[in-house]
């Protein structure tokens, strides 16, 4: 990222301005005055209050800079509109007082990577994987949950990074953004991790628009709707290209209850589309979407990290928009997924941990009752249930599954309650509470059985179902085996 030369006489200001550029990643030189300006190295971008504290001070502080470092960009911010036509020709950008963070930004970004393209500095995305453990944490103990490390790009912090695979041994992959084709160093800091082995490398394609997330505000410091995973999907919308990011999160803290995750979604993470990137026949952002507020699709302006928005969860249900930053960022680099044949919830079966995270959150945060018990919104322990993978099409009514067990009994996935059926069409996924202990041989069979709402209209049908598999989550809490089933009578 480009070293950015800050310029403001009123303190404050400075902080705050100077916060929001290391935020976005850049390196930023803060001064107070010409002279202190002067005294640093030269940077990329200068942004300058014009009133330093006179306009006299500012033009003679340009016309210094543009002498030392012809090639530096400067962007001009005055709250004096009549000062503005006597600016020199070589200033690139004049903002009016006040200034919008996004539209700094924006002008920031375009004018490093102009910079860039003028110097012939190449520069390359780039992603760092990290092999880690952390012994004596465990997501599932209260106290000992993980280690929030910092994540240092040659020497200087940019971003954090959760280790919620505690003393196991587990690779994760963060990406760096644009970084000059030059050796770089990846530091891990944090007490008590080990490093095993840290390899840098050039991000595939698909990383290139990978979103920032920073931590919802109130859940910092409290281990709880982490993002686990972030996956792409490479779709097409009306002849274009489409790039849809989705984050895992380890939990939901609002919106859908336990209970209700279970019967409807076959987990309780959270999984959740966060930015949509529409692209141009060149590849360049031709428009920007997130997930908003009340799961509303509203177009993105910024702000961006190089080509990565930078969002923030802002509901407890973790929709997003672009009100960051809060005091924990996340740089998660994405897999790539396809799920034209299976539901969003086999890319957690490809990545395993996040069943054990998500399962140990449960433990944790006393969402768990015992078997046969009925608590509220609870569910018992995830390693009582048989997850089930299946291609549904309810249509006017919704789906159920219900399994015949070998003691005569049958289990249903919604347990009666109307509103735990399945509405949605397409690849699903649900589950059924059964004994501990039950295991795929104490099992007969297994039916789809349509479920009429109050909606419902009294001629509707459920369409075919297919079942494709089923499994079990191991004592170690990760998924088994998967197998079938005989289809039961329904």
């Amino acid at each position: 990222m480009a070293t950015v030369l800050l310029v403001e006489d009123d303190p404050d200001q400075l902080d705050l301005r100077r916060l929001i550029l290391e935020t976005a990643g850049y390196t930023v030189l803060a001064a107070k005055s010409s002279a202190e300006a002067l005294a640093h190295p030269a940077a990329d971008v200068g942004v300058l209050d014009l009133r330093i504290p006179t306009l006299a001070d500012g033009l003679s502080l340009i016309e210094k800079l543009q002498e030392r470092a012809p090639s530096m960009k400067l962007i001009v911010i005055s709250g004096w509109t009549q000062d503005l036509p006597d600016l020199p020709a070589k200033v690139d950008k004049v903002l009016e007082k006040p200034v919008k963070t996004k539209s700094l930004l924006q002008h920031i970004a375009r004018l490093a990577v102009l910079l860039l393209c003028a110097t012939g500095v190449p520069a390359t995305e780039m992603v760092a994987h990290l092999e880690l453990s952390a012994p004596g944490t465990d997501w599932e103990i209260k106290g000992k949950e993980a280690v929030l490390a910092d994540i240092e790009v040659d020497g200087k912090v940019q971003q954090q990074l959760m280790l919620y695979a505690g003393a196991r041994r587990h690779r994760y992959s963060v990406f760096l953004g644009d970084l000059p084709d030059s050796p770089h160093k990846v530091t891990v800091k944090g007490a008590n991790i080990v490093e095993h082995s840290i390899i840098t490398e050039p991000a595939p394609a698909w990383t290139s628009f990978a979103p920032v997330l920073f931590e919802r505000k109130n859940a910092i410091g409290k281990f709880t709707d982490i993002p686990i995973l972030t996956y792409t999907e490479q779709l097409r919308e009306n002849g274009q290209q489409v790039l849809q990011y989705t984050v895992i999160f380890s939990n939901e803290d609002g919106g859908t209850s336990t209970r209700s995750l279970m019967a409807r979604w076959g987990r309780t993470t959270d999984i959740e589309y966060v930015y949509r990137a529409y692209l141009k026949a060149d590849g360049t952002l031709d428009k920007a979407i997130i997930q908003s507020r009340g799961h509303q699709d509203i177009e993105f302006k910024g702000p961006f990290f190089g080509t990565h928005p930078m969002l923030m969860p802002v509901t407890d249900n973790n929709m997003v928009a672009g009100e960051g930053p809060s005091a924990v960022r996340y740089q998660p680099a994405p897999v790539l997924a396809d799920l034209s044949a299976t539901s969003r919830e086999a890319v957690m079966d490809a990545n395993p941990i996040t069943w054990l995270v998500m399962t140990s959150e449960l433990v944790r945060e006393n969402k768990l009752r015992a078997y046969g018990e009925e608590r509220g919104e609870t569910i018992s322990d995830p390693r009582n249930y048989l997850y089930v993978e299946a291609k549904v099409q309810p249509g006017k009514a919704a789906i159920a599954f219900v399994v015949l067990h070998a003691n005569g009994k049958y289990y249903f996935s919604h347990k009666g309650r109307a509103r735990d059926a399945i509405e949605r069409a397409g690849w699903v996924r649900s589950t059924i509470e059964f004994p501990p202990g039950t295991k795929r041989e104490d099992l007969r069979s297994i039916t789809a059985l349509c479920v009429y709402l109050p909606k419902t209209p009294s001629d509707a049908s459920c369409g075919p179902t297919e079942i494709k598999s089923l499994f079990f989550l191991t004592p170690e809490k990760l998924p088994g085996p998967t197998f079938q089933l005989p289809i039961g009578n329904n």
